[in-house]
């Protein structure tokens, strides 16, 4: 398919179905669940199926003579008949010369194998073609194509009933089953280059709009139950939308949009005549009824294809258990106990090894026979699992803090939540952490406020976050101006999104290029409504009171940042004709870099009374890069390093001496304050 536990006494509940969809996510201790039970009910997007259906879900489409017709089929079929089955006769066209011959037998088209007269057919319509044939041809005499149709068959044992229980409950044909085998092989972890995943290969947005759900902890799609009910749907949906099966098999495989527009350029919806048209439909498609039914003949014919002494594979049953906080894997196999691997086989859905967070009672499910072992043991093993809550993190806020927050390493972080990379954690992601105390809390929060506030370039405890906004003074009547600090995985439209704000306010507001990505250490400014709740939106934002705004590459912010790096900003003055590179060693520089901060040639030769900058070390253990230049500068130049605070008097008193004010001559000493000079030659 294409388409596109907390307390001594626990309560676990085994029910007999579990639930569909996706509950509150809470915070916190987790409560004891209620008894849920049922089939579930997907959250199906209505408008969605419309526009795939033609019409409402629960409106019949259908003129009322054409219903009429089908009532009379289902009701009163011919004697073995299926009520799916075509009943016109193909016909040759008159027009299209070189259209695929029509035969009534199979052995027509290749009279060297007899046998395949003999066939019994599906309740799907059959059309005879030449590659419906040859597929049959290719299953029964090449060994790799009873190599690959005996696979497929002992394979279908795992799911067999499972759907056809479900085909037959929604009165739809039973050798739609074979869909799945062509889709999936019959493998809920079958994952396609395109994106389509699972037992019936729903894409993402086809899985939303069909109920499944999707997110860090859960992908119903790969629920051969859940993923079944919903496939049913979409069944129902194609057939109702083009009323015939072997073109609704085939807009399976492409899209129903792709059809539609097919059908409309060649202005004809015969399947067969579509896939004659240069471009009419895609060539996998025009191999993709005709595999279905072939899959569907063999299995209808297993012996006359050697295939009926074949092993299937055992049916998956299960019990159901509902829990009551997010349990591991290997803590679901201890209680039931059996392997691991078992309750992941049984819950392909389940992401990373363990129930969602933040959902008492989620239902999972273990072999069948075990749940009154299940259920004891559970209750045997609550230290194993009792002393664990759920985290809903907040926009802006760092994997880092929530370890910070919790006491735990961020390596212990990933591990407990199956993270493979920080940028899969965003805002409204549901962690799994240790549960601590509210006070413990309250002061590990205060912690990773702290190392939030002191992680900016060449930053040091206790200092102000230094950020560069595109205009310091710039306001928005009737808004509040907040502080955004950008964490791994944000975009501009999430950050956006978070604060209420457009994608266009946000990149204007920062100077963004709107399609570049963001980085983490990025400090982003917004206007937000009076009435915002930080809180409540769950943002974390910046204490501007913790913050120095400056403009961004105004004087006040090159020299706070050149400060932080140990260094200051002055203004040197040629006072005859030197290179550039002679000025850049005198200061422990490359000359290349002295040319990118006065954007000027790097062996440019200044002429007397040319002005340039140059950073000059201050205090050569602020920072490698200080320390680093430090030790370029020419021992003559250095003098005598002195304590911080005597080389702050000095900076305050101007040094008196022979070369007074011949910066060629001067010897370098570090100061601490920067002196604020042009930025560019006068």
């Amino acid at each position: 398919m294409r388409l596109v536990a907390t307390g001594l006494l626990m309560y676990v509940t085994l029910v007999g179905v579990a639930h569909a969809d996706v509950p509150a996510v809470h915070a916190g201790a987790q409560a004891v669940p209620p008894v849920q039970a049922g089939e579930p009910v997907l959250p199906q997007q209505m408008d969605a199926r419309r526009n795939i259906r033609g019409c409402a879900a629960d409106e019949t489409c259908s003129r009322p003579g054409d219903a009429m017709r089908e009532l009379d089929i289902e009701l009163f079929p011919a004697p073995g008949a299926s009520p799916w089955l075509d009943e016109r006769t193909v016909t040759s066209s008159r027009v299209e010369a070189g259209s695929t011959r029509a035969v009534k037998k199979p052995s027509e088209l290749r009279p060297e194998h007899p046998w395949l007269d003999q066939l019994e057919l599906p309740d799907l319509p059959v059309a005879w073609s030449h590659r419906l044939v040859d597929y049959l041809v290719f299953y029964k005499t090449d060994p790799r194509g009873r190599s690959i149709i005996s696979s497929w068959l002992v394979a279908q044992g795992r799911y067999k009933d499972l759907i056809s229980s479900y085909l037959r409950k929604a009165r739809l044909p039973q050798d739609l089953i074979y869909v799945a085998m062509i889709e999936s092989s019959y493998d809920p972890n079958t994952l396609s280059s395109a994106g389509a995943l699972g037992l019936w290969q729903f894409m993402p947005e086809g899985g939303r709009i069909y109920g499944l759900r999707q997110d860090r902890w859960v992908d119903e799609r790969k629920d051969p139950y859940r993923a079944t009910i919903a496939q049913m749907d979409y069944f129902h949906d194609l057939h109702q939308r083009f009323g015939d099966w072997p073109i609704a098999l085939a807009a399976f495989n492409v899209g129903y949009g792709a059809m539609l527009r097919s059908v409309a350029r060649y202005n004809t919806n015969d399947y067969y005549k579509l896939c004659e048209y240069e471009n009419g439909l895609p060539w996998e498609t025009c191999l993709y009824t005709p595999k279905i039914l072939a899959t569907a003949i063999v299995g209808h014919n297993r012996a006359l294809f050697g295939m009926d002494k074949l092993e299937v594979k055992q049916a998956e049953t299960w019990d159901e258990v509902s829990v009551p906080v997010s349990l591991t894997f290997s803590v679901i196999a201890r209680a039931a106990g059996v392997a691991e691997a078992e309750i992941k086989r049984l819950n392909p859905h389940l992401r990373r090894g363990r129930t969602p967070p933040g959902e008492p009672g989620y239902v999972v499910r273990v072999p069948i026979g075990r749940k009154a072992e299940t259920q004891r043991k559970l209750i045997e093993l609550e230290s194993d699992w009792d002393g664990y809550d759920s985290y809903i993190v907040a926009h802006g806020e760092r994997f880092e803090d929530v370890a910070t927050t919790y006491g735990i390493s961020t390596s212990a972080l990933r591990r407990l939540n199956g993270v493979e990379h920080e940028s899969e954690i965003s805002g409204g992601t549901v962690l799994v952490v240790p549960r601590i105390s509210a006070e413990q809390r309250t002061k590990n929060q205060a912690k990773a406020k702290a190392k939030l506030l002191g992680s900016g370039i060449d930053h040091k405890d206790g200092e102000p976050l230094i950020v560069p906004v595109p205009d310091k003074d710039f306001i928005v009547d009737g808004k509040q101006r907040v502080f955004y600090r950008v964490v791994t995985g944000d975009t501009v439209k999430s950050i956006a999104k978070a604060l209420g704000a457009t994608r266009g306010e946000i990149a204007t507001w920062n100077g963004l290029e709107p399609e570049a990505n963001l980085h983490p250490k990025m400090v982003l400014v917004a206007w937000v409504s009076p009435t915002f709740d930080a809180d409540k939106q769950r943002v974390a934002l910046l204490d501007e009171t913790q913050l120095v705004i400056v403009t961004r590459g105004s004087p006040e912010h090159l020299d706070l940042a050149e400060q932080r790096t140990g260094r200051a900003r002055i203004e040197y003055v040629a006072d005859k004709k030197e290179k550039l590179e002679d000025v850049a060693k005198r200061y422990g520089m490359g000359s290349h870099d002295l040319a990118r901060i006065n954007r000027i040639s790097y062996n440019k030769v200044l002429e007397k009374g040319d002005k340039i900058i140059v950073y000059q070390v201050t205090d050569p253990k602020r920072s490698e890069r200080a320390e680093e230049q430090w030790k370029k500068v020419p021992r003559p130049k250095k003098g005598k390093a002195e304590p911080k605070k005597k080389a702050e008097a000095k900076a305050e008193a101007p040094r008196k001496g022979p070369h007074q004010g011949d910066p060629r001559r001067e010897e370098i000493q570090p100061t601490s304050s920067p002196v604020t000079k042009p930025t560019q030659v006068d």
